[in-house]
């Protein structure tokens, strides 16, 4: 702002941050979730820059002008998205898609439920085989993290289903076990671990997994 003040910053004009913003569309992969194009900043306080409140429609417009594939996972959710778009998810052309990656001295694994033809994605679970330098002690070379998991579409209460609805139909289950599958058959790991939080703990428990004790973790120990 001083800056700004002495003459010595010029900042971006609404137009000027639409155009930068959407080519930064054009890299973003599969697996990443843009949360926030912009913080929610009142208009009138503003003093210069981007004022716009529709930023990110903004963005996601040009992008599509300039025939960018949008591919970050906000835009192509069965939720949200999807409504906006008119689209609807055919369950039965849903196919399981596995995208591996390295990060952070170890191996990702996206595993996502995706409807190809109208590049929506069902849900996904993030997997993890860290590396072989983890701080915790319950992380040794033979195990596997779940990070993530998550259904889109409309919240529905726990025990309860919807017609329309893509919650609570098994496609958290079906996409947990290849997680656990994969971490047995390409990584040989005997056990996994989940962040998970509190409500979701019986969930796990139903899948076989169960508090270790002394561990902030649901585990698993994994068949061979």
């Amino acid at each position: 702002y001083d800056m700004w003040k002495r003459g010595e910053y010029e900042a971006l004009t609404d137009l000027e941050a639409v155009e930068m913003i959407s080519e930064a569309f054009r890299y973003i992969p599969k697996y990443v979730r843009v949360m926030r194009v912009q913080r929610d900043v009142p208009a009138p306080l503003i003093i210069a820059g981007p004022r716009r409140g529709d930023l990110r429609v903004l963005v996601e417009k040009r992008a599509l002008e300039k025939g960018i594939t949008i591919r970050e996972i906000r835009w192509r959710e069965a939720g949200l998205a999807a409504w906006k778009r008119l689209m609807k998810v055919n369950l039965s052309r849903v196919r399981v898609d596995i995208l591996e990656y390295e990060a952070s001295m170890g191996t990702e694994v996206f595993i996502s439920a995706e409807a190809p033809e109208n590049d929506l994605i069902v849900g996904f679970v993030r997997l993890r085989i860290p590396s072989n330098k983890s701080h915790r002690p319950e992380v040794d070379e033979h195990t596997a993290i779940i990070r993530e998991l998550h259904v889109y579409g409309p919240q529905i209460p726990i025990g309860e289903k919807s017609v329309d609805g893509l919650q609570h139909i098994g496609w958290g289950t079906r996409l947990l076990r290849k997680a656990e599958e994969l971490a047995v058959e390409n990584y040989d790991c005997r056990k996994i671990l989940v962040i998970s939080g509190i409500g979701v703990r019986s969930y796990y428990r139903r899948q076989g997994y169960f508090r270790a004790s002394g561990t902030h973790y649901m585990m698993k120990i994994l068949d061979k």
